[in-house]
């Protein structure tokens, strides 16, 4: 016969090679902390690198070399080097086709057709870029050219050509990706799949470990089972030579598979461990799955091994009339005794039934005191056949304690605790699981072989668990009957419809949520840069207010509320002007102050000195003014102020300077007046900046001083530009994201979903470990107790042997028999819960946790309370049996 592995007890299997999951998910990590800080460069880069200008003489609105290089200082800089030549002229075919620009990266145009003002739709052909063609950046070519034009609506000379510079900085000449929306999910998607690997490869690490652990036991089984091999052949000879020859080739049967079965274990152990050690040739070795699925099968077969063996050595024992007998029968009486003892608890429900189940009861441990007064006797002679009359007799007492159990059962039966056929099968399940607890608890989790044993024996009645499932179901009907009559809950439909609430929690929430999200963002990030409608937050009062020119020549306020100024002079205040910007900040939720502090010149202008105007053909309320004669104005103004106030100007590139603003009001021939746009120091940049966007607020103004709002002074219209001026500043120097909607939806949404599941998974983790945690240490709270408990019943021993043998036992229908039999069962019992409480606490700690630990402390702790109700049970039964007989 083969044996079994010769490795040594509790030597490990041969170690299999490292993992590479560690390695891959330590380098995800590594690759996600790497895209996490070139995506926090990205985003977070300043430009650096300088703008050169190349400008060509002979050009207007002071735009030289020396005051474009004197704007740029400082400023003027890009994410990518480049040359920009400004010119005049019209650009060649060659040039803007062919991208012919000689030295330069681009060229920009800042000449004019005086037919077309190119205000509306811009001229992407006066912008050309190295190497390409217009056409393919058409949109970047007509934004840089529109930037110029804003600027230059606004007054601005050499700031204009900066501008564009830096519009195209920003379309053009810049390779790097600035959207957090793409870092974001770049960064965090190989974490997430750094820490599914993690996870996964902790699963299988743990899944590995209970496997060998699995595989170490049934190792162990099955060298016991071959080392008490001989001995078990021993124990079925001597048994079979006392008994009937049926009865022999029984015993001899049994015995036959049991060695066939530990054969064909050896065999298959060995080439187990020859796959698990991975020394087994390729073409003969199991595949994953397969030696799952054979481990599983080799752990099940080597239990069913020890069942056997176990159920015919005591088998073998009681046939054989040996002294183990005794305890054999204690094992299969203590669980049923202690189930009878709790049915007759509510004996005052069912008096008759409950004397009989006590007389049953009563006869029971008698034939098992029977047991040990034989092997006490010298004269063996005859043991086998008084054992096989005993068998006969135990048969018959449990037959008739079923017969009573399932009587009582029928008294508590009701149709509100088991109204249809749904609560029948729920019960019969609870009884099922009542019985194996209470044979795990009383026999430290041998419940297989002891059914194995009670049908080996002649017991079963044709149910496993015989008599035992009937007291059991009695105390189930009772339970349920106490519960207000109700029936149990039906159990869930499926194991599968109660994970749909955790899977829905895991995966299709996260799920709809990130595709949700990434829908809302892709929607509005195409324009949400450049839209109105987001919060400002300047909160800059106005810096200071000057006036240029006579007030005197406006046509006052008509009729002005008690509350405004009197005169136009009067309303030109620095203070009046903040309260009035303060004010419209109570009544509108999209208002702000400056973004920055501005000091502003009010420029008093009598419009015959500066413009020529029209009634605007259209509107009433308007006045025409040539965009070319506007273009010159501006400047004659920004020299006019200067004389006054130098401090206006930068004197380097003759632009207003920053922090610095003129509003100029051209005073019309009856006293009216009409705003042009702001000459601020700040020059619009980016694309569709809202400074200078619109030129007809400076060609087609609208008058005031007339009509219904004649009464509204000039310091009121001021305060009401100011608010716009600081609208368009806030919304200047906007850049685009170079990301494209679709690309939007796909990055928010693996952002949140790789982050929803990411924190998940962690949650699950952390509350998980925390609830093992938790769980674990209150067991151990209760494993303590326990010891204390049976502490406490050992030291009550003595007093126990008193009043169960001497108090009782004098006073006993069988002579004393029972009740010796009954305080031997106790103590045998106490005895297996002290060595199960010793064994459990002897583990070493990482093995004190677990379904399987818990389960076994949940067994202990049953034992040990009916071991406690026992005790004071039957204390309480002799004093009151004392008292009795003390008082008559």
């Amino acid at each position: 016969m083969p044996g079994p592995s010769q490795r040594p007890p509790g030597r490990p299997l041969r170690r299999r090679p490292p993992s590479r999951f560690p390695f891959l998910a330590v380098s995800l990590a590594g690759v996600s902390v790497v895209l996490g800080a070139i995506g926090l460069q990205q985003v977070t880069a300043q430009p650096t690198e300088p703008i050169t200008f190349v400008v060509d003489e002979g050009l207007p609105h002071g735009i030289t070399q020396e005051s474009v290089e004197a704007a740029a200082e400082g400023i003027a800089l890009g994410h990518e080097p480049f040359t920009l030549h400004v010119v005049e002229r019209e650009l060649e075919w060659d040039e803007y086709s062919n991208g012919e620009t000689g030295d330069a990266d681009i060229m920009l145009s800042i000449g004019d057709d005086p037919e077309d003002p190119d205000l509306s739709l811009h001229d992407a052909t006066r912008v050309a870029f190295a190497g390409e063609d217009y056409g393919d950046d058409y949109s970047t070519a007509a934004t840089i050219r529109e930037t110029f034009v804003n600027n230059r609506t606004l007054g601005h000379g050499p700031h204009s050509i900066i501008g564009a510079a830096l519009t195209a900085a920003d379309l053009k000449f810049d390779p790097g990706i600035r959207t957090p929306l793409l870092w974001a999910p770049l960064a965090a998607l190989p974490m997430f799949i750094a820490i599914l690997v993690m996870y996964r490869w902790i699963g299988r690490r743990r899944d590995e470990r209970a496997r060998y652990r699995a595989f170490g036991e049934a190792q162990l089984r099955l060298a016991r089972a071959v080392l008490e091999l001989e001995t078990l052949q021993l124990r079925v000879e001597v048994a079979g030579s006392q008994h009937d020859p049926n009865l022999h080739a029984t015993l001899q049967n049994d015995w036959k598979r049991v060695r066939d079965l530990t054969r064909d274990l050896a065999r298959t152990e060995q080439s187990l461990v020859a796959d698990l050690d991975r020394t087994s040739p390729p073409l003969k070795a199991r595949t994953p799955e397969q030696l799952e699925a054979d481990l599983q099968q080799f752990a099940a077969d080597t239990l069913d091994l020890q069942r056997r063996a176990d159920v015919l050595a005591q088998a073998a024992e009681v046939r054989s009339g040996h002294a183990g007998t005794r305890s054999v029968l204690d094992r299969l009486a203590l669980p049923l005794l202690q189930s009878i003892d709790e049915v007759l608890a509510h004996h005052d429900r069912y008096p008759s039934e409950a004397r009989a189940l006590e007389a049953h009861r009563a006869r029971l441990l008698a034939i098992a005191q029977e047991v040990a007064d034989q092997h006490a006797d010298e004269q063996a002679a005859g043991l086998v056949s008084r054992h096989s009359d005993l068998l006969q007799r135990w048969n018959a007492v449990e037959q008739e304690i079923r017969a009573t159990a399932l009587r009582m059962s029928r008294h508590v039966a009701s149709p509100k605790t088991i109204p249809n056929a749904t609560h029948v099968r729920t019960l019969n399940e609870a009884v099922d699981e009542r019985s194996r607890a209470r044979v795990s608890a009383a026999t430290a989790g041998a419940t297989d072989s002891f059914a194995g044993l009670r049908a080996s024996l002649g017991l079963g009645h044709g149910v496993d668990l015989g008599p035992l499932q009937a007291t059991e179901r009695v105390l189930e009907l009772i339970d349920r009957h106490a519960e207000h009559g109700q029936p149990a809950p039906p159990p869930p439909a499926s194991a599968a419809a109660a994970r749909i609430p955790y899977g829905l929690l895991v995966l299709v929430l996260p799920l709809l949520f990130s595709l949700g999200a990434g829908f809302v963002v892709s929607a509005q990030i195409e324009d949400s840069h450049i839209q109105y409608g987001r919060t400002l937050t300047g909160d800059r009062p106005l810096a200071g207010l000057q006036v240029y020119g006579d007030p005197a020549a406006l046509a006052g306020p008509v009729a002005p509320r008690e509350s405004e100024p009197q005169t136009q002079a009067d309303s030109l205040d620095l203070e009046y002007v903040r309260e009035r910007m303060a004010k419209s900040l109570e009544y509108s939720d999209e208002g702000a102050l400056l973004p920055a502090d501005v000091e502003l010149t009010v420029a008093l202008l009598p419009s015959e000195r500066y413009i020529d105007y029209a009634p605007d053909p259209e509107y009433d309320h308007r006045i025409a003014i040539d965009y070319w004669d506007l273009l010159e104005a501006q400047q004659r103004v920004k020299q006019d102020v200067a004389a006054e106030f130098p401090e206006v100007l930068d004197p380097r590139t003759g632009d207003v300077a920053l922090g610095q603003a003129i509003l100029p009001v051209w005073i019309l021939d009856d006293g009216t007046y009409a705003f042009d746009n702001f000459l601020t120091g700040e020059f619009s940049v980016g694309v569709s900046s809202r400074m200078g966007a619109y030129h007809f607020t400076g060609t087609e103004p609208t008058v005031r001083g007339t009509g219904d709002m004649a009464d509204v002074s000039l310091g009121w219209w001021v305060a009401y530009e100011l608010e716009d001026l600081g609208r368009a500043m806030e919304y200047n120097r906007l850049t685009v994201d170079n990301v494209s909607p679709a690309a939007v939806f796909w990055a928010v949404f693996l952002s949140a979903w790789t982050g929803i599941l990411t924190v998940i998974m962690l949650g699950l983790a952390v509350v998980e470990a925390g609830r093992r945690r938790v769980g674990t240490a209150a067991v151990r709270r209760q494993l303590a107790g326990l010891r204390t408990d049976l502490e406490q019943l050992a030291l009550g021993l003595d007093l126990s042997r008193l009043d169960m043998v001497a108090v009782f036992g004098l006073d006993s229908a069988t002579g004393g028999r029972a009740e010796q039999a009954d305080q031997r069962l106790y103590e045998s019992a106490l005895v297996t819960a002290w060595r199960e409480v010793d064994v459990l606490e002897r583990l070493p700690r990482r093995e004190q946790r677990g379904e399987a630990w818990e389960a076994r402390v949940r067994h202990v702790r049953h034992l040990v309370t009916t071991l406690t109700t026992q005790q004071a049970d039957v204390a309480r039964r002799a004093d009151e049996l004392l008292r009795s007989q003390r008082f008559g």
